[in-house]
C-alpha cells in the first residue's frame, strides 16, 4: 500500500503546505483533506505516493513530528473492504478520570502508632466532629464512603415507597399479577433490504457457499428456498453493495455459471425518490448497460495521471488476456485524463478482475471500477443502405476489420500507377510509353517488365533512404514477433504526395512525433506520441480514399527505429555512448555471421552450480575468440527457477583454439571446481542443425543458380529473361512446363548466371519487392549438384547414428542354442 492517512492535523493546514511537507520523500500522486458537509475541517487527510518505498519512507520520517503546534500521526491505509480486528474495549466507571484526594497517609497505613492515633480521633457513636471522621485512613476508603451514602439514599426512597403503598387502597390479585408482568418489547420496524436473486447454483449449495461467492461483500440475510434447489436470495443494507453483487453475474461457482439479478418483492410499494447523489446522472446512464460478465469491458476511473497504458495492461493482464486497453490523453495539456477502458477476451476474467481490483490502490490512488458501455461499431452508427451502397459499406467494413492483421501484404508495396508516374517523371517520358508495350532492336519490351524493373529501382532507393533516417530494415524482412503500438506504415500513396498534406491528415487524431517520407513519396512511416491516438487514426483512415486510391495502413514491427524519439533539447552525452554500444553490437553481429569450424566445440564437465555463462566465457577467452559459451540448465518443478546441471559447452571460432584449451585448461580450477574437458559430438550435430536453420532463413547458400517462385501464368520466358539479364550475363533460363503438354509453365523458373557476383546482385535487388503482373516474385538460392561427400553424409545420417526409429533387437531362443551346443 502506497497510501497514507495523516491524523491530528492543525485546522489551519492547507494542501500546499501538506504537499511541501511530504513531497521530499517521494512523488505524490494524490492528496486530500477531509471536510464535513458544512465545510469544517475534520483534522485528517490522505496522501498517496507513486511507490511503496516513498510511502514507507515518509511514514518513518514524519510519524510523531510536529506541524505547527500539532503532533501528527502517520499510518498506512488499509485496503478498501479489508477486515480490521475490532478490539473489545470495556469501559469501567472506576477507570474514568477522577480527582482523588492524596494526603500522603497511605504509606503509614500499616504503622501501629498511626493506627492508634487514628483510633483516638475517630468519631463516637453520637457522631463525629469532623465530616471526614470515618475511622479509616484518609483518602483510602473514600469509595466505600460514597457507596454507603448511595445505599442510604436508596433505603430512604424504598421506605418512602413502602409508606405510599401502605396508605393506598388494597390491590386485587389480578391487578397485582399484571403489575408484576414484564412488558413486551415493541416490535422492531421492518428493514428494507436490497435483495438479489442468484440462479444456476449447484444442487447442494449452502449458505456458507453463497457468502464465499459474494466475498468480500457481507450480506445481511441469505435465504435458500427449501423446496426449490439451485437458487438463493441475498439481502444487503445499501444499494451500493447490491450493485457490486450484480457484477458477479455470469461468474462461476465451482463448475456452474451463475446468474445474478435484482429481486423486487411483489407487494413492495415504490417509495419517494431519494435526493440525487453525486454520480446519479452516470448511474442513470448505466441502467441499460450490460454487466461486466456479459460485455467483458470495464471503465476504470480515479487513475493517477502518471499511469500509462502499459501500467494498466500489466495490472489487468494478470487475470486474463486483453483485447484492448485505452487511456485517453488530453489534446491540449498532453496529460492523461485519469480514466481508462479495459476489454477482456473472456468475460469471466473481467468479472474476476472487477471483484479483485475495485477499491484497490494503484500508485497511491483508490481505483473505482464500473461496467463500461460496449464499443459501437461504425456499422451500428451509420446503419445499412440498400443495393450497391450496402454492399460497398459491408466490403469497407470487412476491409477495416482485417486491416490490423499482420499478413495482408509486404511492407514495401508500391502501386502500379504510382510506379509508372515516378518512372515517367524520372526519365522525362510520357506515362503512356511506360504502361504500353514497346518494340525495340532486341525485340518487344513488355510493359510488365518495365514496371517490374522500375519498382525494383524505386524499392532500392527507398531502402537506402530509410536506412539513412534510422529505420531498421531487418525487422521488415522477417515475420514480426510483436507489432508497434505507435508506428504506422502507410502504403499505396500516389506519386508526388507532399509531407505537409500527409501530416495534416494524421494530426487530426493526435500528435505526430515523426513522419518519414522517402524521395518518391510512395511509402511513409508515421510515429504517434500516444498509442490511443495512433489506434484512432489507424481505425479511421485504414482503406479510406486518399486522392484516387485507397490508403493501405499496417502496424509497423516493434523497434522500427534505431533510436526512440526525443525532443531537440537533449543532452549529447548519451549519444556517444549509444554509438559505442551500436559499434559493439555490429561487431558481435559480424562475428555471428562467421560460422565456427568443425570440431571447435568443447564439453565442460564438473562445473560449479553457481557458475554463469559469462564466467565460463571469461575462463576460456585466453585460448581464442569464443562464439558461444553456455551452462546447461533445467527448470525446477517447484519454484520454476532455472538450475544448473553441472556441465556446459564452449564453442570457439577456430579448431586450433579448442585444441589449445584442451592442452592448457585441462584440470584447471573454476569456482573451486576442477574442470574436465572433452570434444563435443553432440554440439556438432546441433551445429549442423543451426546451419540448416540459418540456410533456411537466408534462403539457401549463394551460388550461380536462382529459383524464382510465384511467377504469373501469363508471363513467358522472354519476359523473365528481360528482367534478369539486367543484372548480368545469363547462362540459362529454364521455365518448366506442365506434364499435360499444353505449353503453360508450372509457376517457377531456374535462372543461372555466369558468375556468382551477378547472381548476388540480382538476388539483392529483386528479393525485397518486385511484382510481375500483380504477383510478387519469390527468390531463393537453388541447390547445386550434390557432391559425393554430401551423399555420404546424407547416407550416414539416415543409416548410421542419425537414423530415425528404434533399432531392431535380435531374439535368441535359449533352447535351440543349448541343443546346438550339445
Amino acid at each position: 500500500m502506497s497510501r497514507l492517512i495523516v491524523k491530528n492535523l492543525p485546522f489551519s493546514i492547507s494542501e500546499a503546505k501538506l504537499r511541501s511537507t511530504f513531497s521530499p520523500h517521494g512523488s505524490i500522486t494524490d492528496l486530500q483533506l477531509k471536510y464535513k458537509k458544512d465545510g469544517k475541517f475534520r483534522g485528517f487527510g490522505f496522501v498517496g505516493f507513486l511507490t511503496e518505498e516513498g510511502a514507507s519512507k515518509a511514514k518513518d520520517w514524519l510519524d510523531g513530528t510536529f506541524i505547527g503546534a500539532a503532533k501528527i500521526k502517520v499510518e498506512m491505509c488499509k485496503e478498501l473492504g479489508q477486515q480490521v480486528g475490532k478490539e473489545k474495549v470495556v469501559i469501567v466507571e472506576e477507570e474514568k478520570k477522577k480527582v482523588e484526594l492524596k494526603t500522603g497517609a497511605e504509606k503509614y497505613k500499616e504503622d501501629p502508632k498511626f493506627q492508634e492515633f487514628m483510633s483516638v480521633h475517630t468519631r463516637d457513636a453520637t457522631g463525629g466532629t469532623w465530616g471526614n471522621d470515618s475511622g479509616s485512613v484518609v483518602g483510602v476508603d473514600a469509595k466505600n464512603e460514597v457507596a454507603e451514602e448511595e445505599e442510604d439514599v436508596d433505603e430512604e426512597e424504598k421506605s418512602d415507597e413502602s409508606k405510599d403503598n401502605n396508605n393506598s387502597e388494597p390491590v386485587s390479585d389480578l391487578d397485582y399479577l399484571k403489575s408484576k408482568k414484564t412488558p413486551k418489547a415493541p416490535p422492531k420496524p421492518p428493514v428494507d433490504l436490497f435483495t438479489v436473486k442468484i440462479t444456476g447454483l449447484p444442487y447442494k449449495s449452502k449458505k456458507k457457499d453463497i457468502k464465499t461467492l459474494l466475498a468480500p461483500l457481507k450480506p445481511v440475510s441469505v435465504r435458500l428456498p427449501p423446496k426449490i434447489k439451485g437458487i438463493a436470495f441475498a439481502g444487503f443494507t445499501t444499494e451500493k453493495e447490491m450493485k457490486t453483487a450484480l457484477n458477479k453475474h455470469k461468474s462461476f461457482c465451482g463448475e456452474h455459471q451463475i446468474q445474478v439479478f435484482k429481486h423486487t418483492a411483489r407487494s413492495k410499494i415504490v417509495e419517494a425518490a431519494e435526493p440525487a447523489s453525486k454520480w446519479s446522472e452516470q448511474e442513470a446512464a448505466l441502467e441499460g448497460v450490460e454487466t461486466v460478465g456479459e460485455s467483458g469491458r470495464i471503465f476504470v476511473r480515479n487513475l493517477p495521471y502518471t499511469a500509462t497504458e502499459e501500467d494498466i495492461s500489466d495490472l489487468f493482464s494478470k487475470f486474463g488476456p486483453l483485447t484492448e486497453t485505452t487511456v485517453p490523453v488530453d489534446r491540449l495539456t498532453r496529460k492523461y485524463k485519469g480514466f481508462a477502458f479495459v476489454t477482456f477476451m473472456m468475460p469471466e476474467h473481467a468479472v474476476a478482475a472487477f471483484s479483485a481490483l475495485d477499491g484497490s490502490s494503484l500508485m497511491g490512488r483508490l481505483l473505482h471500477l464500473i461496467p463500461a458501455k460496449t464499443k459501437l461499431e461504425e456499422n451500428d452508427v451509420t446503419g445499412g443502405g440498400t443495393g450497391s451502397d450496402s454492399f460497398k459499406k459491408a466490403k469497407e467494413a470487412k476491409q477495416k476489420a482485417s486491416a490490423g492483421s499482420s499478413h495482408n501484404w509486404n511492407s514495401l508495396f508500391l502501386g502500379t500507377s504510382a510506379v509508372a508516374d515516378v518512372m515517367a517523371a524520372q526519365y522525362g517520358v510520357d506515362k503512356a510509353r511506360v504502361v504500353m508495350d514497346q518494340e525495340g532492336k532486341e525485340g518487344k519490351t513488355s510493359a510488365a517488365v518495365k514496371l517490374a524493373l522500375g519498382e525494383t529501382e524505386i524499392v532500392g532507393q527507398t531502402r537506402s533512404f530509410l536506412e539513412q533516417e534510422g529505420v531498421q530494415l531487418d525487422v521488415f524482412n522477417r515475420k514480426p514477433d510483436k507489432r508497434s503500438k505507435t508506428v504506422i506504415l502507410a502504403k499505396n500513396l500516389p506519386a508526388r504526395t507532399s509531407p505537409e498534406e500527409l501530416r495534416d491528415m494524421f494530426t487530426k487524431f493526435g500528435v505526430v512525433d515523426r513522419l518519414v517520407l522517402p524521395l518518391h513519396c510512395l511509402t511513409a512511416i508515421i510515429e504517434f506520441a500516444d498509442p490511443g491516438e495512433a489506434r484512432a487514426a489507424f481505425t479511421k483512415l485504414a482503406y479510406s480514399r486518399f486522392h484516387n486510391a485507397p490508403l493501405y495502413l499496417e502496424w509497423a514491427p516493434e523497434n522500427t527505429f534505431n533510436k526512440p524519439f526525443v525532443k531537440e533539447a537533449i543532452i549529447e552525452e548519451g549519444v556517444e555512448e549509444k554509438e559505442e554500444i551500436k559499434k559493439v553490437s555490429d561487431t558481435v553481429e559480424d562475428d555471428d555471421d562467421t560460422e565456427p569450424e568443425e570440431g571447435s566445440t568443447l564439453f565442460v564437465k564438473n562445473l560449479n552450480f553457481s557458475t554463469t555463462d559469462e564466467e565460463l566465457k571469461e575462463h576460456f577467452v585466453s585460448c581464442g575468440s569464443i562464439q558461444s559459451g553456455s551452462v546447461a540448465t533445467k527448470n525446477d518443478t517447484k519454484s520454476g527457477e532455472s538450475l544448473s546441471m553441472g556441465f556446459g559447452f564452449v564453442t570457439f571460432y577456430l579448431k586450433s583454439s579448442a585444441e589449445k584449451a584442451l592442452k592448457t585448461l585441462q584440470q584447471s580450477m573454476l569456482a573451486e571446481h576442477c574442470l574436465e574437458l572433452k570434444r563435443s559430438t553432440r554440439a556438432s550435430t546441433n551445429q549442423t542443425k543451426s546451419k540448416t536453420e540459418k540456410e533456411k532463413k537466408s534462403l539457401g547458400k549463394p551460388s550461380t543458380k536462382l529459383l524464382v517462385r510465384n511467377i504469373p501464368f501469363q508471363a513467358n520466358k522472354q519476359e523473365i529473361t528481360q528482367i534478369f539479364k539486367t543484372f548480368g550475363e545469363l547462362s540459362a533460363v529454364r521455365l518448366p512446363t506442365k506434364l499435360a503438354g499444353t505449353g503453360d509453365h508450372r509457376g517457377f523458373a531456374f535462372i543461372e548466371y555466369s558468375s556468382v557476383s551477378d547472381a548476388k546482385a540480382a538476388f539483392s535487388s529483386l528479393v525485397h519487392s518486385t511484382h510481375l503482373y500483380g504477383r510478387r516474385l519469390v527468390l531463393e538460392w537453388a541447390q547445386g549438384e550434390t557432391t559425393l561427400e554430401e551423399l555420404r553424409d546424407k547416407t550416414k545420417q539416415h543409416w548410421g547414428d542419425g537414423r530415425v526409429g528404434q533399432e531392431k533387437r535380435a531374439r535368441f531362443e535359449m533352447g535351440n542354442t543349448t541343443e546346438s551346443a550339445d
